[in-house]
């Protein structure tokens, strides 16, 4: 009796052209990192055992750079791969060049990412956190040293992913159904507002400093005297000065005297009077 060698393989590695999502008409696949795949590639890998989501790693023949990315479906054509266009600008990549695409088995799933978006608009939006984990659904795992794109009302927002932890050589997180800390670092383009100088006006320093000017600022100018003849400037004596001294509260200063308010340097009427048909009377 003969017996069939197993052909079954471990694992998936090809060379195929890469395409963006927009030349090849499909472009709501930039909302994501997922790429699509030729029907061959599906023949292959449903022979391969596959924990949790597929996740692939193209590499450029033309560098070494790379990244991870999922698989949404096998529609591509034969011996091509079709990629977003955010992905395809980052790769440095162009229509028909060659990329390798091989089949990631290992991906720990990421606790923690530090993201650093381009603008401060997008911390801007209301609950920007919401936004980008509602965002990041559409993707399937992330890679150290990649920026991506959030689309929000129709404006795109570029955001730097940072770092990535736990830490491999892979340099890539799963994100998919895992509980995911993300760290928010400062934007690009934040600068920081020039510190205010507080002055006070109505400091006692201040106000010293105003009375000290407008005593000083005595009239040095020329007089005209009224009948025509020069008048000769003398100087004024310190003694001279106006001094401002405050003078202590007198109540009885102020105090009524039969109804009337009188000043001390006032003095009552001691006159006398003359009455129509009476005499004089003394007051």
């Amino acid at each position: 009796m003969l017996y069939q060698k197993s052909t079954q393989r471990h694992t998936y590695v090809e060379h195929l052209t890469v395409h963006s999502a927009s030349s090849y008409g499909r472009p709501q696949i930039n909302n994501g990192n997922k790429i699509l795949l030729p029907a061959s590639a599906l023949q292959q890998l449903i022979f391969i055992k596959q924990n949790g989501p597929m996740i692939f790693k193209i590499q450029s023949t033309q560098s070494q750079k790379f990244t991870y990315v999922g698989v949404l479906e096998f529609v591509a054509e034969e011996g091509s791969c079709i990629i977003p266009d955010w992905l395809f600008e980052n790769m440095n990549f162009f229509n028909r060049c060659w990329v390798i695409v091989s089949l990631e088995q290992s991906l720990p799933l990421g606790k923690l990412i530090k993201i650093q978006p381009h603008e401060t608009a997008f911390i801007d939006l209301p609950d920007p956190r919401a936004i980008l984990e509602n965002q990041l659904r559409n993707y399937i795992c992330l890679t150290q040293g990649e920026t991506i794109t959030i689309t929000f009302n129709k404006i795109k927002y570029m955001i730097d992913i940072v770092s990535v932890t736990p830490k491999t050589d892979k340099l890539a997180v799963c994100i998919n159904e895992a509980d995911v800390e993300i760290d928010f670092l400062q934007p690009l383009d934040y600068t920081e507002a020039p510190p205010q100088k507080l002055v006070k006006n109505n400091s006692t320093l201040g106000m010293e400093q105003d009375q000290q000017q407008q005593q000083s600022a005595v009239f040095t100018g020329k007089g005209v005297r009224l009948d025509g003849k020069t008048g000769v400037a003398q100087p004024r004596k310190q003694s001279e000065d106006v001094k401002i001294v405050a003078e202590p509260y007198n109540p009885r200063k102020n105090k009524l005297v039969n109804g009337i308010r009188q000043a001390e340097d006032v003095q009552l009427f001691t006159g006398t009077c003359t009455k129509v048909g009476a005499q004089k009377k003394q007051l």
